[in-house]
Formats: C-alpha cells, sequence, structure tokens
C-alpha cells in the first residue's frame, strides 16, 4: 500500500503570514501526514520564514520563491512528482484531523479529478460565520453545474491540473474559481469536511462590500474586459 507521501504533495502560497502560518502546519501535523511533502511558496518580508523554520524538525517543510498567487502556486505545483497535489492557503485551520487522509481517499476510490471543501469561521466573527454558511449552501446547489474548489483546499490530479494549464496568472483572485471550473462537474465533488477560515477578509473589505465583490465576480466570470479592470488592492491590504 502507497504511503501518503507517495500520493500527495501540499502546496502553500504564503506572503507575510507571520500570525498564521504556524496555526496551519501545527494542524497539518495532527493530520498525521507523516513525510509529505510541503512546497510553501513564500515571499514574505516580516517573520514568516523564521516560523516555518521551526516546524523543520516535524513535517517535512521546503521553502521556494512565490510572488502573487497564481504564480506561487504553480512555482509548487511544477516541483510535484506526485499523483495529487494538495493547495492549501497559509491561514487554514482544520476542524478533524482526518480531513486529509478522507479527502485523497474520496478522489481515489471515485477516481474524481478534484476535490473541494465546505468553508467554515474558525473565529467568533457570527456574521463572517452566516456569510461562510450562505457561501456553502450556493456553492453546494451550483456544484453539479459550475465545479468550484476554494483555492484554501483544492485536492486535484496533478495530469488533470498540468492538461489544464495550472493556475491561469493573470488572475491576482478567483484563479481558484477560473480553474475550477474547467473541471468536468462528474469528475468533481465537495466532501462533507469544512475547511477553517478567518474573517479578516471581511473585516478589511466590510460585509457587504464583500459580498458585493463576490457577486460581481461571479457575475463577470466570463467578462475579460471586467477582469483586467479590476481593482485587487483591497482584497489583498
Amino acid at each position: 500500500m502507497m504511503l501518503l507521501k507517495d500520493k500527495i504533495t501540499i502546496v502553500v502560497p504564503c506572503k507575510n503570514e507571520e500570525d498564521y502560518i504556524s496555526h496551519l502546519l501545527t494542524h497539518l501535523q495532527n493530520q498525521l501526514i507523516g513525510d509529505t511533502r510541503i512546497i510553501i511558496a513564500d515571499c514574505s518580508t516580516d517573520n514568516t520564514r523564521e516560523v516555518i523554520e521551526s516546524h523543520r524538525g516535524t513535517l517535512n517543510v521546503e521553502i521556494i520563491d512565490g510572488g502573487p498567487v497564481s504564480i506561487a502556486k504553480n512555482n509548487g505545483a511544477r516541483l510535484v512528482t506526485t499523483p495529487y497535489i494538495l493547495f492549501i492557503d497559509s491561514d487554514v485551520r482544520f476542524f478533524d484531523d482526518q480531513v486529509i487522509r478522507n479527502a485523497v481517499a474520496e478522489i481515489e476510490s471515485n477516481n474524481l479529478d478534484l476535490i473541494g471543501l465546505y468553508v467554515k469561521c474558525y473565529d467568533t466573527d457570527l456574521r463572517a460565520q452566516i456569510a461562510f454558511m450562505i457561501f456553502n449552501a450556493v456553492n453546494n446547489i451550483m456544484q453539479y453545474r459550475v465545479p468550484f474548489a476554494v483555492g484554501a483546499f483544492m485536492l486535484t490530479r496533478r495530469d488533470k491540473f498540468e492538461q489544464l494549464g495550472g493556475f491561469a496568472e493573470k488572475y491576482e483572485t478567483s484563479e481558484d474559481f477560473f480553474l475550477s471550473k474547467q473541471y468536468d462537474v462528474k469528475k468533481f465533488k465537495l466532501i462533507n469536511h469544512y475547511v477553517g477560515q478567518d474573517s479578516r477578509r471581511f473585516q478589511i473589505m466590510g460585509y457587504f462590500g464583500m459580498a458585493w465583490y463576490l457577486i460581481k465576480n461571479f457575475w463577470n466570470r466570463n467578462n475579460q474586459v471586467y477582469w483586467q479592470k479590476i481593482d485587487y488592492s483591497k482584497y489583498w491590504k
């Protein structure tokens, strides 16, 4: 039987996440991933790399040069040799210690190309918690028409990812959606697990502003002019 490390490689895009990356790495350790390779594509100017280095004794972590999120993910993916790639954001936390193993079992046993999770807020912001619940409900309905694996946890077959050309580097946000929608809906599944994120983006953009931003992005998903002119500054502040 193949070990998990022979099946997946984890790729993490990262920029100035000194307050978050330690939590992710601790949660990955709790996932019992053993010696699974973790590639962190980093372009930080704070103490993020020092925090990562402190976890080297417990995880198989390597740091490479990153950049904007799509470029960082693609840089990491180019180094992957395992059959599957798991993209995880650097601010992620998990609510169950079997998430990764269950996702790998699901993609293998059902011969899928892409696995996604539902999203849950891990802080106490009630409005963000409700917003994620609404998002999950919409994504659950849409999954049979438009596959969408949120970039916070995106497990894909490597050969299919490469066939689709990876993440489109012209997009500074929504790169996960633009890639996801190219997959066959019959080869995609949202499994019954949650990936945890906090409310910081809602706090930066405002709750209505974040909702309106996502609605506009979805409505204009095929409008290239819109994506050429979009202002990303608040989203990545």
